[in-house]
């Protein structure tokens, strides 16, 4: 007899007696089970994937981390890496006990790191300024590079990333450093394509875009253009073109040249390129067989709501609710108060109620059907019976859960894409839009068509309908997509290579059938010359013998 000493589960020592011959069972048993737990560990420790969704905030991340979330129930052990300027809400979020994380330093403060993105809430009350835009842009291009060199040369960091054992990365193409991590690393990359023209942002994949019905990124017009709108549609797409490989990607040729390659090479290297865009909102193009379509990635069907929250929506009886949200970068301040204050005057004389993600405290009276929260559960409050309409600012995460609900919308756009998906809103009859700087007239009018006229309704349902009808989610087909490319590659999904502009376009072929005609043409006409003068001849010396 052997006297054993167990924990039980309660958590308390207790002493009980066995036979040699169950402690020589219980130890194979138990070494068996050791050695399936270390096979286990280690077929998990190659199934690590490096997710690299720009600096860990906003919808970019939320878009990333639905992928991954589905990535985990696959198996598959993810690391984020993330910045230090946010690393604190990803630890104390839904996610913080799914992924592990890894964290880059910003070569700047964090403070000056948050002030970047404040000049984004600037933007959405200001004055149109296309110049203003660009100049934003241009200046947070430039920071999100220093921040890619700053990675690079943490040595502490990159080992570790090297002896992680990762199986590929996913990243967001709007930075390219995660391609370039990944050419580090030697292993596949992933891209996540956040905007929506998906056959523009992925043309450099083999997908084919033409300016004649597809309007390119930013422009206000739908896929039904007239002459004048065609003109500008492919001037714009020329510069955007021009204006994109220099302020995107040549930023980074200092970068890239340590490893002999071009960023645009880097950039195409990716094995899938996963777009936020599906057809029901989105005009049709041809993409490629290795771009997938997953729009809608954060998309989910509505839960509970809060029960205070529950309360003041059930409130609002036959009139239902209003969501107001501008997204998680907007914050209230002096700057736009005003705005603000036009925004609750019109909401005052709403008879639907509204619940309104605000940051911060207003320094004026609310009318008493609003209630502000500086964070909204979109998804369950979209989903909820009682919603009538949404207003936004035309985020492209929102436009997709705006229309798995079935919602109505005003957009009021303030940045890059939003213009996209507003226009595309209007015009698939799903919503209408508002000016930034928009009167009080206008955006009580917009509220009141919105929520009277039952055609925009019936329209979103409609729409609902057609996005729900898939045997997979978005992110459940993203997640599927990656891991079928893990295991078997990505050849059978690639684009014709090694076409130059003269294959691709046929103008070798087409010049080769000119020739042809050409000769073909020459050759009848030389015959009917021929024939013809001969025929003269003939009649000549007829006339001449006669």
């Amino acid at each position: 007899m052997v006297t054993l000493l167990k924990i039980t589960d309660t958590g308390y020592f207790h002493l009980y007696d066995t036979d040699m011959a169950t402690l020589v069972f219980s130890c194979q048993a138990r070494g068996i089970f050791a050695y399936l737990l270390f096979l286990l560990i280690a077929q998990s420790s190659g199934l690590n994937i490096l997710v690299n969704a720009i600096l860990g905030k906003g919808s970019h991340f939320h878009l990333s981390a639905s992928i991954s979330e589905q990535l985990v129930k696959r198996g598959y052990n993810v690391t984020y890496l993330v910045s230090n300027a946010f690393e604190d809400k990803i630890r104390d979020g839904q996610y913080g006990h799914m992924f592990h994380l890894e964290v880059f330093t910003h070569p700047i403060p964090v403070k000056e790191v948050h002030e970047m993105f404040d000049n984004l809430t600037r933007l959405a009350f200001s004055p149109p300024d296309p110049m203003k835009e660009f100049r934003i842009t241009g200046k947070l291009l430039e920071a999100r590079k220093n921040d890619c060199d700053a990675l690079l040369n943490d040595e502490k960091l990159m080992s570790r990333l090297r002896s992680s054992n990762f199986s590929a990365v996913l990243y967001d193409m709007t930075w390219l450093c995660g391609a370039i991590i990944a050419e580090e690393l030697g292993i596949p990359l992933f891209a996540v394509c956040p905007f929506p023209n998906p056959c523009m942002v992925t043309k450099s994949a083999g997908s084919v875009f033409n300016p004649s019905f597809l309007p390119v990124f930013a422009a206000p017009f739908s896929n039904k253009m007239t002459f004048y709108q065609r003109l500008i549609n492919t001037i714009m797409y020329v510069l955007i073109s021009i204006a994109g490989r220099v302020n995107f990607l040549d930023i980074y040729s200092n970068i890239t040249d340590r490893y002999g390659k071009s960023p645009s090479e880097i950039f195409g290297q990716s094995k899938l390129w996963l777009v936020n865009s599906d057809f029901a909102g989105e005009y049709p193009c041809a993409l490629s067989p290795n771009v997938i379509s997953v729009g809608g990635l954060t998309t989910r069907d509505p839960g509970p709501l809060p029960p205070d929250l529950e309360d003041f929506v059930q409130g609002s009886g036959i009139h239902g609710i209003i969501v107001c949200s501008f997204g998680s970068f907007l914050n209230m301040t002096d700057d736009h108060i005003s705005a603000f204050q036009r925004f609750s005057r019109v909401f005052g004389r709403l008879p639907q109620r509204v619940v309104w993600q605000v940051a911060g405290k207003l320094s004026f009276p609310l009318p008493p059907n609003v209630k502000i929260l500086p964070w909204l559960p979109m998804n369950d409050l979209l989903g909820h019976p009682k919603t009538k309409a949404l207003f936004y600012h035309g985020g492209h995460n929102t436009y997709y859960e705006a229309i798995y609900n079935g919602v109505p919308t005003i957009v009021k756009p303030v940045y890059g894409d939003q213009k996209d998906n507003a226009m595309r809103s209007v015009h698939l009859g799903i919503g209408v839009t508002i000016s930034k700087d928009f009167t009080e007239y206008e955006l009580y009018n917009a509220l009141r068509t919105i929520t009277t006229n039952v055609s925009y309704t019936e329209t979103a349902s409609r729409l609902s309908g057609i996005f729900r009808d898939r045997p997979m989610r978005p992110a459940q087909r993203a997640a599927f997509w990656i891991d079928h490319v893990i295991k078997y590659g990505s050849d059978h999904l690639g684009p014709l290579e090694n076409l130059n502009v003269v294959q691709y376009y046929l103008l070798d072929v087409i010049a080769f059938v000119l020739l042809v005609a050409g000769a073909t043409m020459y050759g009848i006409v030389k015959c009917v010359t021929m024939g013809c003068r001969m025929l003269c001849c003939r009649q000549v010396v007829k006339v001449k013998a006669d």
